[in-house]
């Protein structure tokens, strides 16, 4: 088709103020047939730009201008370095490039001479880049998986990916590959295709805004609707997700049924279960892969190394993978901790727990089998000791696979594991609001056991438990619990201590039966010793929580207005809690005890001296050592010489330094606990956009396959060329040899050619052919 004169009248999709659409069509084997039925479709005005994408032989001139443009409306023509793209117009890869997508104009390079070749897949990240908003992936027939991580690139920056129906291609793998890596906003035949994109792009469908959609009166029941019919359908609460990444995915499966409200959206869930299984899966995002963030497991195995050598003998080793998606993360960890077993020398058992709450993708990970492609993040020598590579699958081998145990777990509704060394969730609370986070949190430190390992995402923390957990590498987001939750309740309350861990073994004989058969004797004679005789003293963290309290609490520790807190110095008087502050920071910095000097101060009604004394307590169990405060009451008359009690402006000064260092604490972890909550959305849309990005390439077998087919067509195609060259030469031979005054006709005899000695009879001329034989006049009766 020719192209029309007035090329710069055409539209540019780059033209300041238009809102052009960019749609890119992936074929390959049998994609010829799908690409005329798909552009007969497709009647200007479009508003769009249209872009081929093929497998191409590098050493063969395509035809595909000529063959497509017999049969698409719009001119057809092929790319050229830096041109703008015009709408209403298709461009054409050409052979032995590969094509990106730049500021609106078409970049092209030289195709590798090694190495896998994806055409389909490098054109569609780079639209993924440049306007997502406005853009379309379609794929049809093709062999291969060519175009499967493009899609999944593309979708989860916002744009569309359609597919053909496998049924009605000629070779479906690469629309299956597609649909099997991402979730497709429609799978039509090649002429509804043409028709949903045309829809799009003229304006006859759109994407809702999303503001209006959670903050509007209207659409709060509708919106509350979806997640009851998902409740009831899943068991799953997505009222607890963020609102951005749900708003965000119901509005793609309202644009995809061309709903045009919320409310009409949620009658379609309400009476289609294949719809509301379709927004399930659009709202729960897989992402993983083997070995995902290698640093971060580097520091992981170290860490297992540590547990390993702890390990009681005869203990398994037990490691819950918290929200493992497909599995990647839980075969990552199995190996992992066979690596450090190696290391250490040591062979205990190891079990693997991998949880998520969509069967579907425990279903993957059951089978242990990847596409080849999901080795990227596999070390050649880990992939020949755990997997084996059959064809065009990776699979995991048995003695690793029946380390890890699959099952459905959901970390808001269901009851967490137990007795666990080490906990990985990562990257799965960033899609939680604040309080369902707190939540999670609470279950998975219920489900470590003493000193365990917590291994969180990149943009994840510890939240209000960070009192509970010393940093093992705050990098790499791996800490140690340091106060087990020791019951269920505890999940709710966060704070529990049993008086029992107090007792001391009983002596033999008579007394400890009486023990025995009075359980709450040794209690309540130690809660009088200790009423009667000991100080008050507390157990305090180095973070100044605190753990345990003997003695009369009730006469010196305050509950503070605000929220609950254990913060064991703002728990006593102002006066009293700078100088037990000051001791304690003396003591941990000095690593002995510390002693300040009397401080006055009014007990119910009667002046007293107290002074408070500081000593280190360090378990070699315990990494960071705890300190124990004892508040010693002494008469006003008693103290040593050397001992001078605080003036008034010490004690003030001391409490107004304790004062701004409580406001700065505050002030800190106010600006800590924003920032990641800015760092939880940035990770959350970063995960969207790299949603099936890690699903792999397809295999070099595959792609090679792809190109023998074409070589043999194009093979074919000359043999026969050839043969029917040879074939003429052979008759013009053999008709001028006879010397036979000879005619060719065709069915309705007119001339096709002639012989010369049949020229000079019937006066004939080069002219002459395709006349019919009653024309022309000749001596013959």
């Amino acid at each position: 088709m020719t192209l029309p004169d007035d090329l710069a009248a055409t539209t540019a999709v780059d033209e300041p103020g238009a809102q052009a659409w960019v749609v890119a069509v992936g074929a390959s084997a049998g994609g010829l047939e799908a690409l005329q039925k798909f552009f007969s479709a497709v009647q200007p005005p479009t508003q769009a730009a249209f872009i081929v994408i093929q497998h191409l032989a590098p050493d063969h001139r395509s035809m595909m201008v000529e063959l497509l443009g017999r049969h698409c409306s719009l001119p057809v023509r092929e790319a050229a370095a830096g041109e703008p793209l015009l709408v209403d117009h298709v461009y054409l890869m050409p052979p032995a490039v590969v094509m990106t997508l730049q500021q609106a104009r078409l970049v092209l390079a030289p195709r590798p001479q090694h190495g896998v070749s994806l055409p389909i897949d490098l054109f569609l990240r780079s639209l993924a880049g440049a306007n997502a908003a406005h853009a379309i992936g379609v794929v049809l027939s093709g062999s291969g998986s060519d175009g499967a991580a493009g899609s999944a690139a593309l979708r989860a920056a916002g744009g569309y990916v359609m597919a053909q129906t496998p049924e009605s291609a000629r070779f479906d793998s690469m629309p299956r590959s597609v649909m099997a890596a991402t979730t497709v906003d429609a799978v039509l035949p090649p002429e509804a295709l043409a028709a949903q994109v045309l829809a799009l792009t003229q304006g006859r469908a759109g994407r809702l805004p999303a503001g209006p959609l959670v903050d509007a009166a209207t659409v709060k029941p509708a919106l509350q609707r979806l997640f009851d019919s998902l409740m009831d359908h899943a068991s799953i609460d997505f009222g607890l997700y963020k609102l951005p990444t749900v708003t965000r995915r119901i509005e793609r499966r309202m644009l995809v049924l061309g709903a045009a409200s919320l409310a009409d959206y949620a009658d379609r869930v309400d009476a289609s279960q294949e719809e509301c299984e379709a927004l399930r899966r659009e709202l729960l995002i897989p992402v993983t892969g083997f070995f995902r963030d290698p640093a971060a497991f580097a520091a992981l195995t170290e860490v297992l190394r540590e547990q390993i050598r702890q390990l009681p003998p005869g203990r398994t080793l037990r490691l819950w993978s918290a929200g493992c998606a497909t599995g990647e993360e839980a075969y990552s960890l199995a190996i992992a901790a066979l690596e450090a077993c190696a290391a250490e020398g040591r062979w205990p058992g190891v079990k693997v727990f991998a949880t998520d709450v969509d069967p579907a993708v425990l279903a993957v990970g059951s089978t242990g089998s990847y596409p080849a492609g999901s080795a990227e993040g596999l070390t050649p020598e880990r992939l020949a000791r755990h997997f084996v590579d059959q064809q065009d699958r990776l699979l995991v081998k048995p003695e690793l696979r029946q380390l890890v145990l699959f099952a459905r777990h959901n970390l808001l509704d269901d009851a967490p594991f137990t007795k666990m060394d080490v906990v990985v969730c990562r990257n799965t609370l960033i899609y939680f609001q604040a309080e369902a986070q707190e939540r999670v949190m609470r279950r998975l430190q219920y489900a470590l056991n003493a000193q365990g390992v917590l291994f969180l995402g990149s943009s994840e923390s510890l939240g209000a438990l960070q009192s509970d957990f010393q940093a093992i590498d705050s990098v790499q987001k791996l800490y140690r619990l340091m106060r087990p939750v020791l019951t269920a309740l505890a999940v709710r309350d966060g704070f529990t201590r049993s008086s029992v861990a107090l007792r001391g073994r009983r002596a033999d004989g008579r007394g400890e039966a009486m023990a025995v058969g009075n359980p709450r004797l040794l209690d309540t004679a130690q809660r009088q010793l200790m009423q009667a005789y000991v100080p008050l003293s507390l157990l305090v963290t180095a973070q100044r929580q605190l753990l345990h309290a003997w003695g009369p609490t009730q006469r010196y520790l305050r509950m503070p207005e605000g929220e609950p807190q254990l913060d064991a110095i703002r728990l006593l008087p102002p006066r009293l809690g700078a100088v037990a502050g000051h001791a304690l920071h003396a003591a941990l910095r000095e690593r002995r005890e510390h002693a300040a000097p009397p401080l006055p101060l009014e007990l119910e009604g009667q002046m007293r001296q107290v002074r408070v004394v500081a000593r280190p307590v360090a378990p070699e169990e315990m990494p960071e050592p705890c300190v124990l405060l004892c508040f010693e009451e002494m008469p006003l008359a008693v103290h040593g010489t050397s001992e001078r009690p605080l003036s008034e402006v010490e004690i003030d000064r001391l409490a107004l330094v304790e004062r701004e260092l409580a406001e700065a604490r505050s002030t800190l972890q106010t600006s800590i606990e924003e920032l990641e909550a800015a760092n939880e959305e940035l990770q959350a849309t970063n995960e969207e956009l790299m949603s099936s990005n890690e699903e792999l390439q397809s295999t070099n077998e595959e792609l090679q396959s792809v190109n023998e087919e074409l070589y043999t067509v194009n093979a074919e195609y000359n043999a026969k060329l050839d043969t029917v060259s040879a074939l003429n030469a052979d008759l013009d031979g053999m008709s001028q040899a006879t010397g036979i005054a000879t005619l060719f006709v065709d069915r309705q005899q007119q001339l096709l050619r002639f012989t010369p000695e049949a020229a000079s009879l019937f006066r004939l001329r080069p002219s002459d052919v395709g006349r019919p034989l009653a024309d022309f006049r000749h001596p013959l009766h």
